[in-house]
Parts: structure tokens; sequence; C-alpha cells
């Protein structure tokens, strides 16, 4: 039983105890209060003590209780409430039921000399009570329930983020390993290729040192065979070389950063890549759903506004991250501009699809450079309900 139930019980005792030494005149007040001394002491221990002695205290208190009314006041009543507050959070709910009906029954037979408008006050009370007293119990237990399900939900909260982070550690252990087998297959390269071809180069410059002053133009022949040998040579180690030192600063296949690194090197243009706030893991629908759009975007840029500049800005947030892929090309006319922002063309209806299956939101800026802005929604581990 709760604090504030408790204090309640004990109201319902003290209060009327004292309103009838000023409403009412007894004969003997001293014994009046050893009676209600003796019912606050059966309350008290029916809180302290096990669950089978308080089945007996409740007992008692219900008969004290019905005493109490037919001796003294009308008042009387509202301690018999708080003993109804009491054995109605028993255990076992038959038993409850059992000492109500026993109860009302012993009121009824304590105010049977009483008037008939205050029979029908007392019982009528009595009911009413009982009826509050079943939905607090229900609410209570709706609490309880509520309680429960959210810890559980917090524990089934905190089983998934440890999940996902043995899950984020065991990728990141195959990256491992597989950069490290590349690492092997690069090694093996250089020394199976590149290594017998510089053998080859050295062979071959050997033969034209003594070629050249006999027969200039066999040695010139095979000087130019040696300039083609070294320039495959060092292009074969420049390859190997921005496999093995590549860091791209998102991981795996979906990376803004190589998106634009790749888009300079095969066009030309200039790209530029910003990122605000402290950046956290992202989930991979997000990271695909931020590519794809930016690509998209990207694209777009280049085949309709004709731009030679693109960048993205990328702004982690509390709870959302914003990317915004813009471009320094033409503006569409006004026409086109109010077909896109209806979602049409350009392949805005696939970003705008991809976004809002994710919970995000897909908007356009057409000044003071177009921009189109892509908002997803993220959930951190930590976050409380």
């Amino acid at each position: 039983m709760t604090r504030e139930l408790n204090m309640l019980r004990y109201g319902l005792i003290i209060i009327p105890a004292v309103l009838s030494i000023y409403v009412y005149e007894y004969a003997d007040y001293e014994k009046f209060t050893l009676h209600f001394l003796l019912l606050l002491l059966i309350a008290t221990l029916g809180t302290k003590l096990p669950k089978p002695i308080s089945l007996l205290t409740g007992g008692l208190e219900l008969i004290v209780t019905a005493w109490l009314c037919y001796h003294y006041s009308t008042l009387m009543i509202f301690p018999a409430l708080s003993a109804v507050l009491s054995y109605s959070r028993l255990q076992h709910k038959h038993t409850a039921i059992a000492f109500f009906c026993i109860h009302l029954l012993l009121l009824n037979a304590a105010f049977r000399s009483a008037a008939p408008a205050v029979q029908a006050f007392m019982n009528l009370t009595f009911l009413l009570a009982a009826a509050l007293n079943v939905l607090l119990i229900r609410t209570g237990r709706g609490r309880a329930d509520t309680l429960f399900l959210y810890d559980e939900l917090r524990k089934k909260h905190f089983e998934l983020e440890e999940a996902r982070s043995r899950l984020l550690q065991f990728t990141s252990q195959v990256e491992v390993a597989a950069q490290a087998e590349e690492r092997v297959r690069i090694a093996r390269q250089l020394h199976d290729d590149i290594g017998h071809r510089l053998i080859r180069v050295k062979m071959m410059t050997e033969a034209a040192i003594h070629t050249l002053p006999a027969a200039p133009e066999t040695g010139l022949q095979m000087m130019n065979q040696i300039r083609d040998q070294l320039s495959a040579s060092m292009d074969d180690m420049r390859a190997a070389l921005q496999r093995i030192n590549y860091t791209p600063q998102l991981e795996g296949a979906y990376a803004l950063d190589r998106l634009l690194e790749e888009v300079g090197r095969d066009t030309g243009v200039t790209t530029s890549y910003t990122v605000h706030g402290i950046p956290y893991p992202l989930y991979p629908s997000i990271q695909v759903v931020l590519y794809k759009n930016a690509r998209e975007a990207i694209t777009n840029a280049l085949r309709h506004g004709k731009a030679d500049f693109v960048w993205i800005t990328l702004s982690y947030r509390d709870h959302e991250v914003m990317m915004e892929a813009g471009n320094n090309g033409r503006q569409p006319e006004e026409a086109a501009l109010h077909k896109l922002q209806s979602g049409g063309g350009m392949g805005l209806t696939g970003m705008l699809e991809r976004t809002v299956l994710i919970g995000g939101a897909l908007e356009l800026r057409p000044l003071p450079q177009f921009t189109v802005i892509t908002r997803l929604p993220v959930y951190r581990q930590g976050e409380s309900f």
C-alpha cells in the first residue's frame, strides 16, 4: 500500500474521531479515545505484519468499525471506509469480496435502529466509496502495467542497441579483415607483376647499353620499350597506393566524399564537401538515401544546369541529419521550377519517395543557388523514452 493511501486511511479514522468529540456528547471520552487508539493499532499492524496475519487484522478491523458505528455516531461510517481500503487490496479477490459482503451486513445490523434515511445514507455512501475504490485499484494496476511495459520496452531498446553495437563491431572486424586481405593481394601484385617487370626493364636496359653503340636504331626501339614498361609499372604502383591509402570520411560504398571525388575526377568540375556538427554513426538506410539523393542532384546539376561547381553540406543534429546538395548552374525557369516543386521531373519523384519512406522530408531552395535539401530523422543510442 502506498504512502498516500496510508495517509488517506489514517485521515478517515482520525478526522471523524475528532469531529465526533466536538459534535456529539459521550459519557466517557476516555473510553471513546481508547477505542480509536485500538482501531489505529489494528490498522497499523495490518501494514506491518505478514500477509496471513494481515488477513486476520483486516477481518478484525471490519468488525471493530461496525461496532463503532453501533455504539457511536453515523460519522463512524468513515473509519469503516478506511477498512474497505485495507481488505480490498488483499491478494485473493474472492476473499476481498467476502469481506465486503460481511462488512456491509454488519453495518446494516449496526444501523438497524437508525432512521431509514440514515440507513439509506449509510448504504449509499458505503457502496459509492466501494465503487470509487475499485476504480482506484484498476487505475493503480494500469499504472503498474504501464511501468512494467515501459521497463520491458527500455530493456528491449538496450538489447537492440547492444546488438547494433555488436553488429557494427563485427562489420568493422570484417572490414579490417578485408583490408588486410587486400593489402596481401596488393603485396603479391607488387612482387609478382611490378617486381618481375622491373627485373625485365633492368635486363632490357643492360641490353640497350650494349646495343646502342653498334645498332642505334635497334637500341632506340629497346629504349622505347623500356619507357613503356616503366610507364605501365608507375600506373600499377599508383593504383596500388591509392587502394592502400584511401580512407573516406564515411565508411562503405555510400560515402559522399567518395562520390564527389569521383565526380570531380570524371567530369573536371570543382567539388566541395563540408560537415557541420559532431558526426555519429548513421543507419545504412539513411546512408543509402543520402547517397542516392546526392548523386541524383549532382547528375541533374551537370546535365541540366551546366554547373562547374557542386557542393554537399552534411549537418549532424540531435534528432535529424540534413544534407544540402547545391550547384552554381543556371536557375530553372519559373514554369520548370513550379513543375519541380510539384514533384515532377529530374528524378525528384524517386528522391521524394526514398526520403518519405524513412520519415524524412525533401525541399528545394532555388536562391541564392539551386539546392536540394534532404532532412532525415535519426535515433541515437542512449535516448530516453
